[in-house]
């Protein structure tokens, strides 16, 4: 390409074009921006129809304040719109859309048919439009005040085209937006179909009951009311109990003004506050609505209008850390998290240093209830025995043990165990350190991907099913990975909607742990996806982070003994699933110079 020494004004259909990579970047981009013209047109009933995941075929209807034929054709000018006038509307938008680029990006990467008529009106307008050029204008009877259709995305960028994901990747997309939307706009009738299928139809309710009909995985038990007011800035909404913690942060909404709003210090915040309160690696559940002056705030920060600048964060920041802090010290009988609020720390260590180390019952060589399966054989089980009547089985003490590294002998006197975290191993040439919760880590990672091809790792059927509702993103994941599961030790079977039974899970759980297992594998295995892993991996991954050992956790002597055993049978024994070393090998010689012996 070479670089014309005559400057030249680029055609509108191609300005349109530019801007369409700006707004429109997939399905999800074109209903957003549609819906949010519907609510600033104060709709107060909105449907959004969509074939393929929105790839093929978008439609959205509304009961708003509709349009004369001469401004629905203006609608699809570049800039052309009635929500700003001058520059002291731009500083303090009220309306969630301002541009006036959505609909004329949108007509020139599509073929669009758009309808309106005022609400006063029985007929209205129809404009088709193709690739950015009007084919016709004529008159149309309408029900609704204004329909949009938007048929094949990108039908005239092939290149923009190819990088949409397959249909259902789209509509996950599109989905998660939807349920934002009703959830920032309780006061709406909302309706989603996709491919024919009603999937939502919610009418106009309290922001309570609207939570359960858009997440059914949560409870109106679990949450706990939130608010605070500094001036003019209100907060509003629920955090979530223990157990609608996640390892991801999917299940946070944050809403500024009735826009939907992604915010690190928001985010930040509210975790920190949540501090020694909650489990390490998980992230508390919130729906939190911010209201502040419009002037307060600037939503033109970004091309998707999904992130904003305060003018005073730390307002916000107090905002949230007196509103949400105080219904934790008000609620911390309520919002039970099993631990000492003053002392977590000390608590777990204490705890891990039992001399009855819960090691062995969270490993799947821990067998519960074991049932008949050709991988558990007699001489499998033999070096367990049982204690108490709680049906699970530990090691016996075996005394001194001996193990062979490297051609050597090694004594089990010469194995210990640092801040209950490194274990150390005394060898000829100086000392081994193995990370205990990484070298965990691969022994299981390397156990769950024999479990795929070869025998499944043993399970123990649950005398009581377990019933557990998932959000519609997380049930489609756990479709995409159960076959993989089995292999793990989980078998559930789909009970309705977005709902699954547990009927078997891997040795080991304990009795009420059996729906955070699965959240838990679901939400690392998100996490690995991220990362490019192939989904056998990922669930691999997942499955071992999950089950390992943790720092901080003591173990026995025997204990130290089998899991370095166990760490030198592995394949790859100096590298954990991640990338992350397991051993660390410090030589005398290395120690000797350092010491300045030589």
């Amino acid at each position: 390409m070479t670089i014309s020494d005559k400057i030249s004004i680029l055609p509108d259909i191609l300005i349109n074009k530019i801007a369409a990579g700006e707004v429109v970047d997939r399905p999800f981009s074109v209903v957003k921006e549609l819906v949010e013209n519907s609510i600033d047109a104060s709709a107060d009933e909105i449907s959004v129809t969509l074939k393929d995941g929105g790839k093929t075929y978008i439609e959205i209807t509304d009961n708003g304040i509709g349009m004369t034929e001469d401004d629905l054709l203006l609608s699809f000018e570049r800039h052309a719109t009635s929500k700003i006038k001058n520059y002291d509307d731009l500083v303090s938008i009220e309306t969630m859309g301002f541009r006036g680029e959505a609909l004329p990006s949108i007509a020139s990467v599509s073929i669009v048919e758009a309808a309106s008529k005022k609400k006063d009106s029985s007929e209205g307008s129809l404009v088709v439009i193709k690739g950015g050029v009007i084919e016709g204008v004529q008159p149309t009877p309408l029900r609704q005040s204004t329909v949009i259709k938007v048929k094949s995305l990108f039908f005239n960028v092939p290149a923009r085209r190819k990088f949409l994901k397959d249909a259902t990747q789209e509509y996950r997309h599109i989905y998660t937006y939807f349920k934002k939307l009703a959830l920032s706009h309780p006061e709406l009738n909302l309706k989603l179909i996709h491919n024919e299928k009603v999937i939502f139809d919610l009418r106009k309710e309290e922001i309570k009951n609207r939570i359960s009909s858009v997440l059914n995985e949560v409870n109106k038990e679990s949450l706990i009311e939130v608010s605070n007011s500094i001036g003019q800035y209100k907060l509003s909404g629920f955090i979530g109990k223990k157990e609608l913690a996640r390892k991801g942060k999917d299940n946070q909404y944050l809403f500024i003004n009735g826009r939907i709003v992604e915010d690190k210090l928001i985010s930040y915040t509210v975790f920190q506050t949540f501090k020694n309160m909650i489990e390490h690696g998980y992230y508390p559940f919130y729906i939190l609505f911010i209201d502040l002056p419009f002037s307060e705030i600037d939503v033109n920060v970004h091309p998707a209008k999904l992130t904003v600048k305060f003018t005073d964060e730390l307002r916000v920041k107090k905002l949230i850390q007196e509103g949400v802090g105080r219904v934790l010290r008000e609620s911390l009988s309520i919002y039970d998290l099993g631990i000492n609020e003053n002392d977590e720390v000390d608590q777990e260590i204490n705890s891990a240093s039992d001399e009855n180390s819960e090691f062995f019952q969270n490993t799947p060589n821990a067998y519960v209830k074991p049932k008949e399966n050709n991988s558990v054989t007699a001489e499998s089980i033999d070096k367990y025995k049982t204690k108490n009547e709680q049906d699970f089985f530990r090691p016996q003490t075996l005394g001194t043990k001996i193990l062979n590294i490297r051609n050597e002998v090694i004594v089990s006197e010469n194995i210990w165990q640092m801040h209950n975290k490194y274990i150390f191993i005394q060898v000829e040439s100086g000392v081994l350190v193995i990370d205990q919760h990484v070298a965990h880590e691969r022994i299981l990672y390397e156990k769950a991907i024999k479990a795929f091809s070869k025998e499944t790792l043993p399970s123990q059927a649950l005398l009581f099913p377990v019933n557990i509702d998932l959000s519609f993103e997380d049930r489609l994941i756990l479709k995409e990975i159960s076959e993989y599961m089995k292999g793990l030790g989980f078998v559930l079977r789909e009970f309705g909607g977005n709902s699954f039974i547990i009927e078997e899970t891997p040795l080991g759980i304990e009795v009420g742990d059996e729906k955070r297992e699965v959240l838990d594998l679901i939400d690392n295995f998100k996490l690995y996806r991220k990362k490019k892993m192939g989904v056998i991996e990922s669930v691999a991954a997942s499955y071992s982070c999950k089950r390992a050992i943790k720092s901080g956790q003591s173990l026995t002597q025997d204990e130290m003994i089998d899991l370095i055993n166990d760490l030198f049978q592995c394949e790859f024994p100096h590298v954990c699933p991640h990338g992350r070393p397991i051993i660390i090998d410090l030589s005398l010689k290395e120690l000797d110079k350092r010491f300045m012996r030589i």
